[in-house]
């Protein structure tokens, strides 16, 4: 959903100016009661560090502020929520919220345009943070000011699920935090355990071992289910298919579904290059190397025993399949388990789809002599202060980037919307402990051991690759690996032709 403030640029002037000026109107920012860009104003009244609670919190009220975002469950219930932030502080604040790319599109005109018509963005980690983190500004020094009201839970790399903060807050640079971990969506695998248990006699006859999936199950084991259910589906018998990867559109989680694959047999990774906080100059990439021709062959074995709408199947289309009860097991995004919990909207609910750690790696497949892990990939969602502001409008922002990912808060969505959180002391509560077990109000909560307890965890976890051409990677990646899988060229054409172009892409060839 799209929502708009009264009297938006937009209304006044013809799209394609108002495309040109970055989706807003360039205006001068400052202190007093100034509109900005998009609306925004900033009035402040001064506070000292002696200050009460109340009144660090009230210091910019009659200010308005404008934070576009992601259309993900922390913003749509923060947005019905956003009465209790302006009765604490007075600043009313306005969600934009959008699918990503758009998001993405948006935020980065108004960000390389020099202006902050949306002063508060969602960090999306590598298809915002890597391209436009210097343009984000840098919270290390509002953390701790006596100025301001603080979070007791704090924000350092500790109050945060492993690797959090690094994910969606630091682009290049070990000091600078450009942005607050305020939703994951975290892979997982979901299965019917239900179909399982009823396919599983024959499935042993045929393969050797039970039908049943865990966290040592491998790559090769779901290609021998995939294969499984893909015969007895064409057979006759009344089973859904076994499998579906992350095609369709939506380039870069297409990049994640292979990457996941690909890190699991080995830790193979795209650039030498380090995998938390990234590089911009990632020099020569592996793929065209022993390992990505042997593993996209695998891949590609895999697709040819998915469903045969696989290369249609983005993230939110495979996670409709699944519920619609079409695949009997996904790899899909820890966030989603609201969803398929849902029995008035889904088949795969009630008590039938079990989650369990992303497939392991098969040491038999392994080049490169790296380790068999369960590969494990994410996306960190952000908020982040546009750099271009002027230093009241950082501090406003501030207070609610410190209001939005509070325990509290995060919380209360897991509760509402069925949010992910980021802050560790929300699994601490015992509300949060007890809904990780059937039945359970907090359906997310089921994948939780899946996900905290080990996806997360070294040596399973990867995080990059951060380059500042994230995204044209993602582009290419996922235009060749989809001709591979529709049989236009083979797995070493398509991992060589990806070699060349991200090669001259990034200088390196």
């Amino acid at each position: 959903m799209f929502s708009i403030p009264k009297n938006a640029v937009y209304k006044r002037i013809s799209r394609r100016k108002f495309l040109e000026l970055g989706g807003g109107a360039a205006s001068a920012l400052g202190v007093g009661s100034m509109t900005l860009g998009l609306g925004s104003t900033i009035t402040r009244s001064r506070v000292q560090a002696a200050s009460s609670d109340d009144a660090k919190w009230k210091q910019y009220a009659g200010s308005k502020l404008v934070f576009m975002s992601e259309n993900t469950p922390p913003s749509f219930a923060i947005r019905d929520n956003i009465k209790a932030f302006t009765d604490l502080t007075g600043i009313e604040v306005t969600i934009l919220t959008d699918d990503l790319p758009v998001v993405q599109q948006k935020v980065g005109i108004d960000l390389r345009g020099g202006k902050a018509d949306y002063v508060l963005n969602y960090v999306q980690d590598k298809p915002i943070g890597a391209p436009f983190g210097e343009f984000y500004a840098d919270m290390t020094p509002l953390f701790g000011d006596s100025t301001l009201p603080q979070d007791a839970d704090g924000y350092g790399d500790e109050a945060w699920f492993d690797n959090f903060l690094s994910a969606c807050g630091r682009f290049y640079d070990k000091e600078k935090i450009i942005a607050l971990p305020y939703d994951c969506a975290v892979a997982c695998t979901f299965y019917r355990q239900d179909l399982f248990e009823a396919n599983s006699k024959d499935f042993e006859a045929e393969y050797g071992y039970r039908l049943e999936f865990n966290k040592d199950s491998t790559w090769q084991n779901v290609i021998d289910m995939a294969a499984f259910f893909k015969k007895a589906k064409e057979a006759g018998k009344d089973v859904p298919y076994g499998y579906a990867q992350h095609q369709g559109s939506f380039a870069w989680t297409t990049q994640l579904d292979i990457q996941r694959f690909l890190f699991a047999n080995g830790r193979w990774m795209d650039w030498n290059i380090d995998d938390v906080y990234g590089s911009k100059e990632p020099g020569k990439t592996n793929w065209g190397d022993e390992s990505s021709i042997a593993m996209l062959t695998k891949f590609k074995e895999l697709a040819d025993v998915c469903h045969p709408d696989n290369l249609a199947n983005g993230t939110l289309e495979l996670n409709t399949v699944y519920q619609a009860g079409n695949i009997a097991m996904q790899t899909q995004y820890h966030e989603f388990a609201a969803s398929i919990e849902d029995e008035k909207t889904s088949r795969a609910a009630g008590g039938k789809t079990a989650y369990a750690p992303c497939p392991k790696g098969d040491a038999k497949w392994i080049k490169n002599g790296g380790e068999a892990v369960n590969g494990t990939n994410c996306g960190i969602g952000g908020i982040g202060i546009n750099g271009n502001a002027s230093e009241d409008l950082k501090r406003a922002a501030y207070i609610f980037a410190i209001w939005s990912v509070s325990k509290n808060n995060q919380f209360n969505v897991l509760k509402g919307l069925g949010g992910t959180p980021t802050r560790k002391a929300v699994l601490e509560i015992d509300e949060v402990k007890k809904a990780q077990q059937r039945p359970t109000t907090m359906p997310n909560a089921l994948t939780f051991d899946a996900v905290y307890n080990y996806g997360i965890k070294n040596p399973h976890f990867v995080l990059g690759p951060k380059i500042p051409n994230a995204n044209e990677y993602h582009s290419i990646l996922a235009a060749e690996v989809q001709k591979c899988l529709s049989n236009e060229q083979s797995p070493e054409e398509a991992a060589k032709s990806i070699q060349t172009q991200l090669d001259e892409l990034n200088g390196a060839g």
